[in-house]
């Protein structure tokens, strides 16, 4: 008979017992972890659906900030440059307007004298010809003088004009650009918080796919140990002589109970067998689990701390933590049987040892567990579940 590598039955698996529900390893229990591989894969695949569509709205998202961003900074050239020629425009505004200022004060003499001779002329008889002739030159002169600085400021009026509007026209422009900007950052605040929620979203999704694995190999892993479990209960047992065994042999198979001289058959003991600890039924085998799976054995509500005892003389072929059982006991007592009890909270017994009926195994857990802990026992006969009941004399536990 094989016997299940140290790693394959001394893995912890990390899925919840329920509290009034007998160890889970049965052919049943094993369609229930596939489907639960199924739809862990199911939800993995739809994981990655969802990360792969939102990885590429965050990259459609990240192209827009990006083109968004270009046109910010081109709006922000147009604006820099709209603001440096408002600001050259000003200073050639105020010049201009400094020389007609200057201009205007340079005529104002001439302009007064000019008011005065068109408004008093000089009486022609009163003065000799030659003044007339020079007041008549002087008179053009300035005649002469004032028009050409009323087109010089006719010209400046005209430059300040043309000025104005252009400088009406960059601030408008310029409006606009901050406008513009105005309205590129607020888009790119909201793709900033979209591009946020994507990549969380991505991040969340990938962690989902990750965690899907890891609990896809748990299952995985869970199912090939029920099977290897189930597959070496299920084998008909083979007499070995130890002595003729290789080194390799020896180490790896489990040693039956009969190779190593038991003194009484183990069939000659139903009905005898005392019960592994004192405690009331909580089920019964084959009644309903709360899963709807038929119990394989039978479950003990026991004392907080119980002591649990070897129901028969035997070798003990697997002792530690297995699946739901929490921490397992399989005793091989002869003639192909095994005896399983599952639900230790302290467990003393090792691999190899061959105890007597009667001697301590463990104990159960302690007081914190709600109603009171649960001892599992099973009865197995070349890989057909037993009923237990038969086997143990009728005077304890029988709630």
């Amino acid at each position: 008979m094989k016997q299940p590598s140290a790693l394959v039955l001394a893995m912890t698996l990390a899925l919840p017992v329920a509290a009034e529900t007998a160890p889970a390893r049965s052919p049943d229990d094993l369609l229930r972890l596939q489907e639960q591989i199924a739809e862990t894969e199911k939800q993995k695949a739809l994981d990655q659906a969802g990360k792969v569509k939102a990885a590429a709205e965050l990259s459609q998202l990240q192209a827009e900030a990006a083109s968004l961003a270009s046109q910010i900074q081109t709006a922000e050239r147009s604006l820099t440059q709209a603001e440096r020629r408002i600001g050259e425009l000003d200073t050639r505004e105020k010049t201009l307007s400094a020389d007609l200022e200057k201009r205007r004060a340079g005529m104002g003499p001439l302009l007064a004298a000019l008011q005065r001779l068109t408004r008093d002329p000089p009486p022609a008889l009163a003065v000799s010809p030659d003044d007339a002739s020079k007041a008549a030159r002087g008179a053009m002169l300035i005649a002469a003088v004032t028009e050409k600085l009323n087109v010089e400021a006719q010209k400046i009026a005209a430059t300040l004009k043309e000025l104005g509007e252009t400088r009406a026209a960059l601030v408008v422009e310029r409006d606009a650009a901050r406008t513009q900007e105005a309205a590129l950052t607020q888009r790119t605040g909201e793709l900033k918080g979209l591009v946020a929620k994507r990549q969380a979203l991505v991040q969340e999704l990938d962690d989902g796919v990750t965690a899907a694995e890891g609990r896809i190999a748990a299952l995985q892993a869970r199912a090939a140990d029920m099977t290897d479990l189930m597959a070496w209960l299920d084998e008909p047992p083979k007499p070995r002589d130890r002595a003729g065994a290789t080194a390799e042999e020896a180490n790896s198979a489990p040693v039956m109970v009969a190779s190593r001289g038991a003194k009484v058959a183990f069939t000659t003991r139903r009905g005898k067998l005392p019960w592994p600890a004192m405690g009331d039924i909580a089920r019964r085998f084959g009644e309903a689990e709360d899963n709807g799976a038929t119990a394989q054995g039978l479950t003990l509500r026991t004392r907080a701390d119980a002591q649990i005892t070897a129901p028969a003389d035997g070798e003990i072929v697997f002792a530690g933590p297995f699946g739901d059982y929490g921490r397992l006991l399989i005793l091989a007592p002869s003639e192909g049987y095994f005896v399983l009890i599952g639900g230790f909270g302290r467990l003393d017994a090792t691999v190899g040892q061959y105890v007597l009926a009667g001697e301590p195994l463990g104990t159960t857990a302690g007081s914190e567990q709600k109603n009171g802990p649960l001892l599992y026992i099973e009865l197995r006969r070349e890989g057909a579940p037993v009923d237990p009941m038969a086997w143990f004399v009728p005077v304890q536990a029988n709630g």
